[in-house]
């Protein structure tokens, strides 16, 4: 119940703040997106409190739908898991989630960017609340960071508000 509360504040926030101006990238390509992510660096904020070794698997559903399976280790060493499932939306790199606990309201997930070979991305909402710096492993090299520090900053990211997530 606290996750879906937590869930719905977010959603009321996105909707009452003006966010960055992301790009749409109609060469997105899901298939090439799906999988598992590590979560390099975040925004701290209330679902992902005080988590370590966070990762999100997505995965495509016979219905179409995308499963969002995120992990992350709290600090009492256990393993919280949170369960959603996401749609795309006209524009292919902005998909909509929605927990599986409560799937009424979905949240705004925009792939602000992606490297070529897919194997980096920055995602964030409709607020300037939320970042996420995402890879394919578990560490990035440090001209890839910088890059996407510089990228985020653009979007009018203040980056000094990031936490690592691993």
């Amino acid at each position: 119940m606290k996750n879906i509360l937590i869930f719905l504040i977010s959603i009321i926030t996105f909707s009452c703040s003006s966010g960055p101006k992301v790009e749409k990238n109609f060469n997105f390509s899901l298939d090439k997106y799906l999988g598992k992510w590590y979560e390099i660096k975040r925004f701290d904020h209330s679902f992902e409190k005080n988590l370590k070794d966070v990762t999100a698997n997505y995965s495509l559903e016979t219905n179409g739908k995308i499963s969002v399976i995120n992990r992350g280790i709290n600090l009492k060493g256990e393993e919280k898991t949170f369960y959603a499932f996401a749609k795309q939306t006209d524009t292919p790199n902005f998909l909509k989630v929605y927990p599986k606990s409560f799937p009424i309201f979905g949240a705004p997930y925009n792939v602000a960017w992606i490297s070529e070979d897919y194997k980096y991305a920055i995602v964030t909402s409709i607020s300037y609340s939320y970042l996420w710096f995402l890879s394919r492993e578990k560490t990035i090299p440090s001209t890839t960071y910088e890059f996407m520090l510089k990228k985020a900053n653009s979007l009018g990211f203040n980056t000094d508000k990031l936490i690592d997530g691993q």
